[in-house]
């Protein structure tokens, strides 16, 4: 979910429920903490590996989620940060038990946000990487954006404004609302395809859902609309596609899997698919999601060619470097 409903909807329920300033301020900083990871993103860019260091990653989970909702509440409590935001915002954090409890029930908030949007987050981590998602929402939900912003700048253009509960329920019934249309349309994307073992991922657009099936070693995408109730686009691709014949792809593959890189691409996909070539005695190996791949397919030039639905391998001699 975007940043605006992560602040906005601890900072509601805070008011709502009137609890002093402080436990507000402990909500609010809780319900953005795990968002705190784009400051540690660069660490697996200078040394890649599997701890999830990456966006709804480590910090989108109970156990780690409390530790950095403490860095937060701690940093921003600091006399220094608290007179630069006090000029644009009524701030009173404070360290302590109760906002600390009140600042973990921020992320939890969080927590349950990103987890009714598309590929979820890891919640049991580091017992477990799996991630979990309900795959109602979008990744960002514009509409809710939209909304989220235009109270929140409503709200810091009237501070003596005090009651929360009306823009609490506005907030509540157009959540409810997108929830609901969303989850029809899963259903009626799923249902379409009765008789085959499908998922249905969410779009940007609350119509449009991306389907896919997974039958022996083939991979379907389907796009489906749910206002005309038709699919509009199907692709079946192979799990593994040899373009060449060569000695030794097992190796290669096997190799290839234990790469930081290649843990991190199939933890974030969809589903993961590779093209495999033997040229010069090396495999080049293209490790691809093809349900991004189909998401993409009318996106900007710059923006396919950016890299972020495939991770491409060079394997030799059993040995494997990103190429």
């Amino acid at each position: 979910m975007d940043l605006f409903s992560h602040a906005l909807l601890p900072y509601l329920l805070g008011s709502f429920f009137k609890r002093r300033k402080e436990e507000v301020t402990a909500l609010f900083l809780g319900g953005i903490a795990p968002d705190f990871d784009v400051f540690i993103l660069w660490i697996n860019y200078l040394y890649p590996t599997f701890f999830l260091i990456t966006h709804r990653g480590i910090t989108h989970s109970l156990f780690f989620g409390f530790f950095t909702s403490l860095a937060v509440l701690y940093l921003a409590s600091r006399a220094k940060v608290k007179t630069k935001v006090r000029r644009l915002v009524d701030f009173e954090p404070m360290t302590g038990i109760r906002a600390v409890g009140f600042a973990y029930a921020g992320v939890i908030i969080h927590l349950f946000l990103d987890y009714v949007t598309t590929r979820g987050i890891p919640l049991f981590y580091p017992l477990d990487t799996a991630r979990y998602s309900a795959e109602i929402f979008f990744y960002t939900d514009i509409y809710l954006t939209i909304a989220s912003l235009i109270i929140i700048i409503f709200l810091y253009k009237n501070p003596l404004q005090k009651n929360g509960t009306k823009f609490l329920i506005v907030f509540l019934i157009i959540f409810a609302v997108l929830g609901s249309l969303r989850i029809s349309e899963k259903n009626g994307a799923e249902n379409f395809f009765q008789g085959a073992e499908t998922k249905a991922y969410p779009s940007m657009n609350p119509f449009v859902w991306y389907v896919l099936g997974e039958e022996g070693d083939k991979i379907k995408i389907y796009e489906y609309n749910g206002l005309t109730r038709t699919s509009q686009y199907s692709e079946a691709v192979p799990r593994l596609n040899m373009l060449s014949e060569g000695e030794g792809p097992e190796t290669a593959l096997n190799a290839a899997g234990e790469l930081p890189q290649v843990k991190m691409f199939k933890w974030r996909a969809y589903a993961v698919a590779i093209n495999a070539s033997f040229n010069n005695g090396a495999w080049l190996l293209e490790y691809y999601d093809p349900l991004q791949k189909a998401e993409m397919r009318d996106a900007p030039e710059i923006i396919k060619k950016a890299g972020w639905t495939s991770i491409k391998v060079r394997g030799e001699g059993g040995k494997a470097v990103i190429s």
